[in-house]
């Protein structure tokens, strides 16, 4: 749109000098703006305040979940910064964790429909709605409740990479490649998000399979572990030669421990020298697996599991975020 004043100087055609003597107003004016502005150094903008989400305190779940605020925060620690703790996620922080509908009696996981894990991980599973906190995969508190140690879980497709947190060795261990609560034909439904009150501990006539298929990492200073992989694909990423005096070929070994196993029976396959970053296997549903989902603890070497997530009640929590 054409300037007024630009307008009303060119219908008048004959005041070519007064024309002349406003254009010159025009461009005095808008100097002194300029240097007005930039004259002010000492006036700045305060800064945005960017608060933090809340956890979600509602009951009442939906397949699809807003999505929280990301907060700003401390860059993602590179391979060479502190390489024997075990920093970030496992996973990768933005895969959308599963989700699980509360409003159907089988409780489906819907695949992709929750927060990133690591925005899951730091705004849902510390918070005090039980539901929501185990959405996407069972909380510390839920580990200890039923199995005495804390762990984290997310619920993640099948077949999704899983990639080492420290500098360390590596060892792949197998109890069995099968589900249990398929092998004895158990329902699923009361296990999957936040336990129904009438889950039993122990649901299976016989032995129930335990981590499944893992991958422990081992530094000086602390362990972890990797749960219910998948042991085909996982083989894939194992050094051809890591694998222990007889397992040289990884080619039967998926038929091998098929049987249904006690969780003491876990039989070390291959080790191998890994950094963090290094995909270390890849997610299953193995063992005693209420879903598809990666297991995840940390430990101090000669010491017992600590929270990786930010949870009450956990002093040496919080390891997914340092």
């Amino acid at each position: 749109m054409r300037d007024p004043l630009g307008t009303a100087c060119w219908t008048f055609r004959a005041l070519h000098c007064r024309r002349r003597w406003f254009q010159a107003l025009a461009i005095a004016f808008v100097a002194c703006l300029v240097t007005m502005a930039c004259g002010s150094a000492s006036v700045q903008r305060p800064a945005t305040d960017v608060p933090a989400p809340s956890p979600a305190t509602t009951a009442s779940i939906s397949p699809t979940p807003p999505l929280p605020a990301v907060s700003p925060g401390a860059p993602s620690p590179t391979v060479d910064e502190r390489p024997d703790e075990p920093l970030g996620l496992p996973i990768d922080p933005e895969l959308p964790a599963g989700w699980v509908d509360y409003s159907s009696e089988d409780r489906p996981v819907q695949w992709n429909a929750g927060p990133g894990a690591a925005a899951y991980s730091r705004d849902y599973q510390p918070g005090e709605d039980e539901l929501m906190a185990n959405a996407g995969g069972w909380n510390c508190r839920v580990h200890v409740a039923f199995e005495g140690r804390p762990a984290v879980d997310w619920y993640i497709p099948v077949g999704t990479p899983i990639r080492s947190t420290m500098d360390g060795t590596a060892t792949l261990f197998a109890i069995t490649t099968t589900n249990a609560f398929d092998y004895y034909d158990r329902p699923r439904a009361p296990y999957v998000g936040f336990p129904m009150p009438a889950a039993s501990v122990s649901p299976f006539p016989g032995p129930g399979g335990g981590k499944g298929v893992y991958v422990e990492v081992r530094n000086q200073a602390f362990v972890t572990e990797s749960a219910h992989l998948s042991l085909a694909p996982t083989l894939t990423v194992v050094p051809g030669d890591a694998f222990l005096p007889g397992f040289e070929s990884g080619a039967s070994l998926v038929e091998r421990f098929a049987p249904m196993r006690s969780y003491l029976d876990a039989t070390a396959i291959a080790t191998w020298s890994v950094r963090r970053g290094d995909v270390i296997g890849f997610s299953g549903d193995s063992g005693y697996s209420e879903a598809p989902h990666l297991h995840y603890t940390v430990r101090r070497t000669g010491g017992g599991l600590i929270c990786p997530t930010a949870e009450d009640g956990f002093a040496d929590g919080g390891w997914l975020f340092r």
